[in-house]
């Protein structure tokens, strides 16, 4: 299961999954798990994107739910997403979607 070190940070990334509409990711964010490769590329794709979207929100001033800054709970997900996969076998999916950043 993805642990979270916040609850905030669960809420988050779903509210960006919504956002970009991606559903494959919005059901790994609910089940707690990637059953995977192509799951784990997904997870870690969306990660990038995610934090595409919350920085033009933030330049757009885009009111969200929460006090701190997208770079606070990014760096919070970043961790959370990151020791998941790799914890279950699945670091270098995300070593390839993030080399390509």
């Amino acid at each position: 299961m993805i642990e979270y070190r916040f609850e905030e940070e669960l809420a988050y990334a779903k509210h960006y999954a919504n956002k970009l509409e991606d559903g494959v990711v919005e059901k790994i964010l609910s089940s707690g798990e990637v059953k995977n490769n192509d799951e784990a590329l997904r997870l870690s794709s969306f990660f990038w994107k995610m934090v595409d979207a919350s920085i033009e929100d933030e330049e757009n001033k885009t009111k969200l739910p929460w006090v701190e800054g997208a770079e606070f709970w990014n760096e919070k997900l970043m961790y959370s997403l990151s020791g998941y996969l790799e914890r279950s076998g699945y670091e270098s999916e995300w070593d390839e979607v993030s080399d390509k950043q």
